[in-house]
């Protein structure tokens, strides 16, 4: 159970975010909806290396943990999964010129590879709540930092 506490910790902020964002801002032509949509391309073809290009450079979250570990553990998440699928709810973006942020929940479901039992060590189902902050870079947004945790109602 602390091995899942830790991956849920270190890949759900990313893959919710990007999928939860995206979804609601389908169709827009700005860069901040741009980067999301491709961030959720990214995490339903369960390319770690398409998620991870669209974090800063020195991406952190809550707890210090950088790009490289970022992409790490997706790639062990997505192994682990058949499929994901991300609902959005109350999402909320505060824009200013120099950032975004972006909170919501989530509502994750998968499906895990019935490979050796590694069903029994993921979720099929979970939600979360999270907060990012965005920043322009180039011409495009990324993801410089992200906060997430389970919801009460979460399982």
């Amino acid at each position: 159970m602390i091995c899942l506490s830790l991956l849920l910790r270190r890949i759900l902020p990313v893959l919710a975010a990007a999928l939860l964002l995206t979804a609601a801002c389908r169709g827009e032509k700005d860069p901040l909806r741009r980067t999301l949509d491709g961030i959720v391309r990214a995490a339903q073809e369960r390319d770690a290396e398409g998620v991870v290009a669209s974090l800063t450079p020195d991406f952190r979250d809550e707890e210090g943990e950088g790009a490289a570990g970022v992409a790490a553990t997706l790639r062990r998440y997505f192994a682990a999964y058949e499929s994901i699928d991300v609902k959005v709810r109350d999402l909320e973006i505060e824009r200013a010129p120099e950032s975004a942020r972006a909170r919501f929940v989530a509502d994750i479901s998968g499906r895990p590879r019935r490979l050796a039992g590694i069903d029994r060590f993921f979720p099929s189902a979970t939600t979360c709540r999270f907060d990012l902050r965005l920043v322009p870079e180039a011409g495009r947004w990324r993801v410089a930092w992200a906060s997430w945790e389970v919801a009460a109602d979460g399982k």
